[in-house]
């Protein structure tokens, strides 16, 4: 073992590191995940490197850790991308260290032997090389910088023998002294608005751990975005519900005369046209850069300290606007239920046994479109979803990370049957770690949500259709207690007892709801 390997170990101790995932390939892999054992940290084998970088991504987000994960070079860089590019638009810390041809050889050896840092570039906050050159200050600024907002993926090249290089320096992530004419002009805003609205996103969520207090105190209706949900309590008179740019939450929008934005990073919302009228204050640690959401006035600064100096409120909101709206969104979601077990069913028959302090990871697909308005969250990162990649197969590593990350609080991962065929293996990793893990399976054995956006000429069921599976069976197979449920009374008795240790639901549910749940959603 080189020098590397230990001195990486103990840079990453430093951060506060303390758990490594990955799938080693050998050599290099091992050096480092023996390194990092004997400084303390836990190392945590996955089945597929995509999986064990989401994995480290949701250990990483709960913990604020710029979490590790270690994959072998070539296919297991190649693999990995996926999770990298996860976490970076979905805003989770992590430092993907990758195996590589050395420097010394690479004229000689073309067997795996790819651009890594090519292919990492454009999905990272950062990819250098590292080696037995690299100074230790480096080091610990490589790390740190997956957890400079916005938070994301750092990459690093495992390899002794290239020789020494000097990283480029992260660029700050907040803005330096405050520009005195925007905060004039935000004032102004604010004085003359009657009826704001409130949109909080992820960076908040992330950063401002007195929100609620303040948003008391402005006293207007608050709509979070998916990943920002819990940021206030959904069952808080203000929150109005969700924030996607989408129909749901239109009535209110267009009811407002001023929008602010707090942390709103706009990876979050659809990329459906900006129609909406009412200016908007934007208050961010970071500048927008993108043109998706025009900001009439954008401060820059502290976050928290931007939060904690806007007044307090006075506005013409009744005290019960943001509860009322926010029902009035749950009852038209809950209008297009089947009357048998479909996923609006399904998500209110899980709310009804679920234990109030548990954390919900939530895959891409058609079933997110009936538990994100409906599930009930409390606190921030209560609920873990990829919005800004919206990968599937996300739901069930990030419930692993999570029930890490939280230990002795029961994780519900709810994944449809693409999502959990993608990472089937990864009930493996729940069933020999003894996670308090619930795999719940919306399972009608397709691809609902591209099925209810396919048109003429799109082909047909074979595009979107898969066989049955018997999920039930494959979760005993690996070891763990599983059941097959058909109706709402099946899913109550399932869950009756203890939510501790790993099991699976294979829930058969009726699909006619999806089209009417993306036509309210989204319009």
């Amino acid at each position: 073992m080189t020098p590397l390997a230990p001195r990486l170990a103990a840079a990453l101790a430093a951060a506060g590191c303390d758990t490594m995932f990955g799938l080693p390939g050998g050599g290099p892999n091992l050096d480092v995940i023996g390194a990092a054992e004997a400084a303390g940290m836990r190392f945590v084998l996955g089945h597929g490197e995509t999986a064990a970088t989401i994995m480290a991504g949701a250990y990483g987000l709960l913990t604020r850790q710029p979490t590790p994960v270690v994959v072998t070079r070539g296919p297991g860089a190649v693999s990995a991308a996926n999770g990298v590019a996860q976490a970076t638009l979905d805003r989770a810390p992590v430092v993907v260290i990758t195996d590589t041809v050395p420097a010394d050889q690479v004229q000689r050896v073309a067997h795996q032997r790819i651009d890594q840092r090519a292919l990492m570039a454009p999905l990272a906050k950062r990819s250098a090389t590292i080696s037995d050159q690299t100074l230790d200050d480096d080091l610990a600024d490589l790390i740190g910088a997956a957890v400079r907002w916005p938070y994301g993926a750092v990459h690093l090249d495992y390899d002794v023998s290239a020789p020494a290089t000097q990283p480029a320096p992260c660029p700050p992530s907040a803005g330096g002294p405050r520009d005195a004419s925007a905060i004039t002009r935000a004032r102004e805003l604010i004085d003359r608005a009657r009826r704001p609205v409130v949109i909080v996103g992820v960076e908040a969520a992330a950063l401002c751990p007195s929100l609620v207090s303040k948003l008391e105190r402005f006293g207007c209706p608050v709509l979070t975005t998916y990943q920002a949900i819990g940021a206030i309590p959904t069952d808080h008179d203000l929150w109005a519900g969700l924030f996607t740019n989408g129909t749901l939450e239109r009535p209110l929008l267009e009811a407002a005369d001023l929008l602010v934005t707090i942390g709103l990073d706009l990876v979050e919302p659809i990329p459906a046209a900006w129609t909406l009228a009412a200016p908007v204050l934007r208050l961010s640690s970071v500048p927008q850069e993108d043109a998706y959401l025009p900001a009439d006035v954008d401060l820059v600064g502290d976050l928290p300290s931007l939060v904690r100096d806007l007044p307090d409120g006075g506005f013409d909101w009744a005290a019960s606007a943001g509860r009322e709206r926010r029902e009035a969104a749950r009852a038209r979601v809950r209008r297009q239920g089947s009357g048998g077990l479909g996923p609006i069913e399904l998500v209110d028959a899980l709310i009804a046994v679920a234990p109030e302090r548990l954390t919900v990871t939530v895959d891409a697909g058609a079933h997110f479109l009936a538990v994100m308005p409906l599930w009930p969250v409390w606190r921030p990162f209560g609920l873990l979803i990829s919005n800004g990649l919206a990968t599937m197969g996300y739901a069930l590593p990030a419930a692993i990370g999570a029930a890490l990350a939280r230990p002795g609080e029961p994780v519900v991962a709810m994944t449809g049957d693409g999502g959990l065929g993608m990472v089937l293996a990864e009930l493996e990793t729940v069933s020999r770690l003894g996670l308090s893990v619930t795999t719940v399976v919306f399972d009608d054995a397709g691809l609902s949500l591209i099925g209810v956006k396919q048109g003429a000429g799109q082909s047909g069921p074979a595009a979107v259709q898969y066989g049955p599976v018997d999920f039930a069976q494959v979760a005993r197979a690996i070891g763990m207690a599983s059941v097959t449920v058909r109706s709402v009374d099946d899913v109550a008795a399932a869950l009756s007892g203890p939510w501790d240790g790993p099991r699976l639901i294979d829930a058969r549910i009726d699909p006619g709801s999806y089209p009417g749940l993306l036509e309210v959603a989204r319009g």
